[in-house]
């Protein structure tokens, strides 16, 4: 009795998780072909083929979807840039940095959208992408400013136009359409990181010394 009462604890589980992920990929599908104003809940619920009710067993509304979503995405960005990092490791991690944009353009995109029309993401859109990025490259600027011996720049100041550079150049690489390779922006951004560490940039690359 008790192994059946368990059997099937453990599948109405595996069902919300599977309602759930149908939920936000049709949410994120919605988002990508008619924005995150125009798609109501009954866009969602009538294409994920569920009752309203269901849908707010999960979420409370539209924002928690976007929200839920964005997690993901803003944890790849933490991971990158939250472990403590070398000069000659800059170079890497703003590839990385910018693959993971790339990778995520839809999302950059839509949270962009959701910034301007839900007055919850113009709010707060610094707290849940740009400030927890840059308290982690605070800590590591201050760290590499230490070894080096100099400190040129505040190292917030630094972290904070290291992480605005990134995004602004990546959305208008990545979604905007500018017609830079990968390459020639992970370059421009590694001499403008290395000279607010304060070194001199000596990398160079195919299109020469930056």
């Amino acid at each position: 009795m008790i192994q059946s009462s368990v059997r099937a604890a453990r599948a109405s589980e595996r069902k919300s998780d599977r309602t759930r992920r149908r939920v936000l990929s049709v949410a994120k599908q919605l988002f990508d072909r008619k924005g995150y104003r125009d798609t109501t809940i009954d866009d969602i619920t009538q294409k994920a083929n569920i009752a309203h009710g269901t849908f707010y067993l999960y979420f409370h509304g539209k924002r928690d979807v976007l929200k839920e979503l964005l997690e993901q995405t803003f944890g790849e960005f933490e991971a990158i840039v939250s472990a403590p990092f070398n000069i000659d490791e800059i170079h890497d991690l703003l590839r990385k940095a910018l693959e993971t944009y790339q990778r995520n353009q839809l999302l950059m995109r839509v949270l962009r959208e959701a910034s301007a029309a839900d007055v919850f993401f113009r709010e707060h859109y610094d707290e849940y992408f740009v400030e927890l990025l840059v308290n982690h490259l605070y800590e590591s600027i201050t760290a590499l400013q230490k070894q080096l011996g100099t400190r040129p720049v505040d190292p917030r100041g630094a972290a904070r136009a290291i992480v605005g550079m990134i995004e602004s150049f990546a959305y208008g690489v990545f979604i905007g359409g500018e017609d830079y390779s990968l390459d020639l922006v992970v370059d421009t951004l590694t001499h403008f990181c290395l000279s607010a560490v304060g070194i001199p940039n000596t990398a160079t690359s195919e299109y020469g010394n930056p």
